[in-house]
C-alpha cells in the first residue's frame, strides 16, 4: 500500500509503494546517470571509479550503488575494488561472493525447513491463550 515519504534525493513529498525510496523525477535523473556511467564504462573498462565520476559528473557513491545493486559490473582486471560483504573476497557486482551467497541461500533454507519442522510438531503453539489478543504499549487486552 503506497504511502507518503520524502525522496531520499530532493527531499520532496511523494507517494512510495516500493523500490527505492526517491521521487519519480530522481529516479528519471538516476536512469540517466547510470546510462551516462554504463556507456563510459563500455567504452573505458579499465576507468577508476574517481575517473567514471569526474567523466560523467556522476558522484563516486551512486556508481559504487549501481554496482552493489548489480546494475553493473566491473571486469576482472579493473581497478574499481568492490568486496564481498561476508568474506572480503573480490567481486564483480552486488554485494556477495558466489561462495557466500550459496552459503547464505543454504543457511536461509535451513531456517525454514527448522521452523516448518517446529511448527508442525506443535501446532497449538501459535494459539496458546498468552499469545492471542491485541497488545498495547500498556499492556495486553483482556477477552
Amino acid at each position: 500500500m503506497p504511502e507518503v515519504k520524502n525522496c531520499r534525493r530532493c527531499r520532496k513529498i511523494f507517494m512510495y509503494s516500493l523500490g527505492p525510496q526517491i521521487c519519480d523525477a530522481c529516479k528519471k535523473l538516476e536512469d540517466e546517470e547510470f546510462e551516462k556511467v554504463r556507456l563510459f564504462v563500455r567504452d573505458f573498462p579499465g576507468a577508476t571509479a574517481q575517473e567514471v565520476s569526474k567523466e560523467t559528473g556522476v558522484p563516486t557513491h551512486l556508481i559504487y550503488r549501481f554496482l552493489k545493486e548489480g546494475r553493473l559490473e566491473v571486469a576482472e582486471s579493473s581497478p574499481i575494488a568492490l568486496l564481498c560483504e561476508n568474506c572480503g573476497s573480490r567481486i564483480k557486482s552486488g554485494r556477495f561472493c558466489i561462495t557466500c551467497s550459496k552459503r547464505l541461500a543454504n543457511d536461509m533454507i535451513s531456517a525454514g525447513k527448522t521452523l516448518q519442522e517446529s511448527a508442525n510438531k506443535n501446532p497449538d503453539a501459535a494459539y496458546k491463550t498468552d499469545a492471542r489478543g491485541l497488545r498495547y504499549l500498556h499492556g495486553e487486552r483482556k477477552e
